[in-house]
């Protein structure tokens, strides 16, 4: 599914998703299909089986920024809300309304941010990765994924649209109290990688640092 606009840096991209338990599947925002070459994408990636959600920003590179979590639900049992705010400022991450996590746009300091019109897409793909996604057991196909009240709240690219009063509040120079407590709590619960700690990566990439 793959919305045919692109829209500018003032995004929210939301949808209601209930996720195969067998198999891999994503919600992204992207200026480019092909994964090999530098691009912007900003995205969610459900792996495999277990409830695992893995998120990555690229930012003209090849990405490199996962994080994954250990969703405290099975994401196929039922529908939940995955949310992708894209700002000048900043691009959120949320579940369920709570915010999961923070990448500040630092360009000042030498860090790099997606800058391009970006479209919107989701997929239900498989893995040739057996170490990062598990195998494929295709006794459990076919595999479904199902979705509920795609929105996308922005202005397309090459538009002189200003986002709506509704959008307003997100543009805040940073997350308000309550929501960064709300994102603290999830992240210490649910964390389970994080590219920042991994060797090398606090010079390869300066936020790290």
């Amino acid at each position: 599914m793959e919305k045919k606009r692109r829209y500018k840096s003032d995004e929210c991209c939301s949808v209601r998703k209930k996720v195969p338990n067998r198999d891999c599947t994503e919600l992204l925002i992207s200026d480019d299909q092909d994964a090999g070459v530098n691009h912007d994408e900003i995205d969610f990636e459900f792996i495999g089986t277990e409830g695992r959600l893995q998120t990555n920003i690229f930012a003209n590179d090849r990405g490199g920024r996962e994080q994954v979590f250990q969703l405290p639900f099975d994401p196929s049992e039922d529908f939940h809300t995955y949310q992708i705010l894209y700002t000048p400022q900043r691009i959120v991450f949320y579940v369920d309304n709570i915010p999961i996590r923070s990448f500040k746009n630092n360009t000042k300091r030498g860090i790099n941010f997606p800058t391009k019109s970006l479209w919107a897409e989701a997929s239900l793909w498989i893995s040739d990765s057996v170490i990062w996604a598990g195998a494929v057991d295709w006794g459990y196909a076919p595999f479904i994924v199902s979705f509920q009240d795609f929105n996308i709240s922005g202005c397309p690219a090459g538009s002189n649209c200003l986002p709506s009063p509704d959008f307003s509040p997100w543009t805040r120079p940073k997350l308000g109290p309550k929501q960064l407590k709300l994102m603290r709590n999830f992240r210490k619960e649910h964390v389970t990688f994080d590219y920042c700690r991994s060797k090398g990566n606090k010079h390869r990439y300066p936020e790290c640092a």
